[in-house]
């Protein structure tokens, strides 16, 4: 009884690790897709989750065939040494030199300090659009980096916006 208790254990086990190896296998796999996508749009590799799933082949397949195409007026906007609290808004504008309507589906930030607001109807051929970021610099120090990715109909599906600029704490009066 024992004998056949351990074996199922042992059965149950391999079979849990192999299961787990292909869900490895595949974040594995979306983690390398993601950085060579991010190394193509300006060198930003950053660490950060992991999607829990794979894109389709219908959806890798839409974004090699996508017409519409960002031309940006900027991808990075440097804002300088701002006094820590300090809040800082910059527009990145863009225009649709693809050939068919662009459509945003999102934009996210690398941290919950910056906030991106994007327009939200399709942009046509030669229309122009504008991602507005608000950095808000409350608690934070030195350096800093914050990265937007925008996620549209274009190929590659995915661009990297950046803000880069110093944050200076002020400083306590002498008593």
């Amino acid at each position: 009884m024992k004998t056949k208790l351990t074996l199922l254990s042992v059965l149950a086990c391999a079979l849990f690790l192999a299961s787990c190896s292909d869900a490895e296998t595949e974040k594995r796999l979306a983690n390398l897709e993601r950085r060579v996508n991010q190394l193509e749009n300006g060198g930003v590799v950053r660490n950060t989750v992991t999607p829990t799933s794979t894109p389709s082949a219908a959806s890798i397949e839409t974004n090699v065939s996508a017409k519409a195409a960002f031309k940006w007026d900027e991808t990075l906007y440097n804002f300088g040494t701002i006094k820590q609290g300090e809040v800082v808004n910059y527009t990145f504008k863009f225009t649709n030199v693809g050939t068919e309507d662009l459509r945003i589906q999102s934009t996210s930030a690398s941290c919950g300090c910056t906030v991106p607001q994007h327009t939200k109807e399709a942009v046509p051929p030669g229309g122009t659009g504008e991602i507005v970021v608000r950095f808000d610099s409350k608690g934070k120090n030195g350096q800093q980096n914050p990265v937007i990715t925008v996620v549209a109909n274009t190929n590659p599906a995915q661009t990297r916006l950046s803000l880069r600029g110093f944050v200076q704490v002020n400083a306590a009066p002498a008593p």
